[in-house]
């Protein structure tokens, strides 16, 4: 592949990535405004975390989903939809038995959820197996596998953007903090690929996804203890860091470990992100002088 192809096929892959950002982030802004914030956190990550684990066992177990639009779904929308770093500082904020709770709540709920996502595609799995009659519609079977999956990528996110209009403001009119919560979920989503993408794993501990959420974390805490208001919490805050982080993928990455019998790598993965995460809030509390 030449140079020019390369550069084409990654900026598209780009491309690909940030308009799941926009729905994922929209989708999360849309969904929060309806709970109190850490039920919405714990409800998106745990949601997030069930699709994701169905789509990424999908692809393995019955081979429906095509790549790029396991891209689209898995990174662009799930990986914007939940977020690490709003979750480290609401539970930085909160009492020491209630954060303690709040941990347990996602860590745990959003692990089952991966294994209950595995769950649903195995029985599926096996439903075919048992049935040979047992297909999907050829024009569903055309969009999984991937022949129109970019203009299924684009549809869906346009349309679902419109549908949530309602849900946030009340009438079709588009929102200001909408626009700017699915501006900052392009801008997240890329930068999170691109970051976590260009750093390897350290022993069996996905690096990638440690980092992001750890910058993400930091960065949300000392804009957070800031006090920084307006525009900025819709675009930075909600859009760029909600989405820059993601708990989804770190909840996969950590039961994907223990599935292949590294318990203790899996262990160590959740007590990192908890720790380092936590670790950045704090010195973000502290550098801001609170």
């Amino acid at each position: 592949m030449s140079r020019d192809a390369a550069s084409h096929v990654k900026y598209h892959h780009l491309l690909i990535i940030g308009a799941g950002g926009v729905l994922g982030a929209v989708s999360r802004f849309a969904f929060s405004g309806h709970f109190s914030p850490a039920t919405a956190t714990l409800a998106v990550n745990v949601i997030g975390s069930i699709l994701l684990g169905f789509l990424v066992y999908n692809s393995e177990y019955l081979g429906y989903v095509a790549p790029r639009t396991r891209m689209f779904l898995g990174i662009g929308v799930l990986g914007s939809f939940t977020t690490f770093s709003t979750f480290a500082v609401q539970t930085f904020q909160m009492p020491p038995l209630t954060a303690s709770l709040n941990i347990l709540g996602n860590v745990l709920l959003a692990v089952a959820g991966v294994f209950a996502g595995r769950g649903v595609v195995i029985y599926l799995s096996r439903l075919k197996e048992r049935r040979s009659g047992f297909h999907l519609p050829g024009t569903m079977m055309a969009l999984l596998k991937g022949r129109y999956s970019d203009r299924m990528a684009y549809g869906i996110t346009g349309l679902s953007i419109l549908m949530l209009f309602p849900a946030v403001t009340g009438s079709m009119a588009v929102s200001t903090e909408m626009l700017l919560v699915g501006a900052g979920g392009f801008a997240g989503a890329t930068l999170r690929f691109l970051v976590s993408g260009a750093i390897p794993k350290v022993g069996e501990v996905p690096a990638g996804t440690l980092a992001v959420n750890a910058i993400g974390s930091f960065v949300l805490a000392v804009l957070t203890f800031s006090s920084a208001s307006g525009s900025i919490t819709y675009l930075v805050s909600i859009g760029v860091l909600g989405s820059f982080t993601t708990f989804s993928t770190f909840a996969y990455e950590s039961f994907r470990l223990l599935e292949e019998g590294e318990k203790k790598y899996s262990l160590l993965n959740i007590m990192l992100n908890l720790g380092i995460c936590m670790a950045g809030v704090m010195t973000a509390y502290l550098i801001t002088g609170q």
